[in-house]
């Protein structure tokens, strides 16, 4: 009960401002472990496909139950109109593109609340100090208390805002690297598919996908 009553009164000092930057650090941290879960699990899942892609020759990630980059890409090709490596590298250069934003997830997001955090601190500063200029307007510099709850608002959002958002950038940056590896060990599936015989190719895909 006693931490209950310190959080009400923190937040009750902070003003409104404070409810919000509270409403987004909660979506921020709730899509930061959702992005951190699922590039696990794709990175997982990707290493497998490409060990398994250099020690089989004849090996194709299936395209049902695999949310894996590989596995899309297979699935996104268009596998009647290639005829050459050369196609087939353009086809899948091509569906890449569009497998690359569904990779990235919600990072886009993240790093909207994170900059958008500071913004909403900086936003309870202005009230909290625009709440003391109307206590001097309207009762001169003789009501210290009044004019302490302003400035007290006005730092607490500020530092609430930045407190928030510093980790949620430094997980953003994590989840970033995480991508990262994750496209550079799609890419290299990609090269190892590329090198394979096309007709060859074609046949292990429609034999996976049977």
């Amino acid at each position: 009960m006693n931490i209950q009553h310190e959080f009400m009164g923190l937040m009750s000092s902070g003003g409104p401002i404070m409810w919000v930057i509270l409403f987004v650090a909660c979506i921020a941290m709730m899509l930061v472990i959702w992005e951190a879960l699922r590039s696990q699990a794709l990175i997982t899942s990707t290493r497998e496909e490409y060990r398994k892609l250099r020690q089989h020759s004849d090996y194709l990630p299936p395209s049902n139950g695999s949310l894996s980059p590989v596995a899309q890409l297979l699935v996104t090709t268009h596998w009647r109109e290639i005829q050459s490596s050369e196609d087939m590298a353009k086809e899948f250069n091509i569906h890449l593109a569009e497998i690359i934003p569904r990779v990235e997830g919600r990072l886009a997001t993240i790093a909207i609340l994170a900059s958008l955090l500071p913004m909403l601190g900086l936003l309870g500063t202005v009230t909290g100090m625009i709440n003391v200029f109307e206590v001097i307007a309207l009762q001169g510099s003789g009501k210290p208390d009044e004019m302490a709850e302003g400035i007290s608002q006005a730092l607490l959002t500020t530092a609430s805002g930045l407190i928030i958002a510093i980790p949620v950038i430094f997980l953003h940056h994590l989840l970033s690297r995480r991508v990262n590896v994750l496209m550079a060990t799609t890419h290299q599936a990609i090269q190892l598919l590329l090198h394979r015989n096309v007709d060859a190719l074609k046949r292990a895909y429609n034999n996976a996908n049977a």
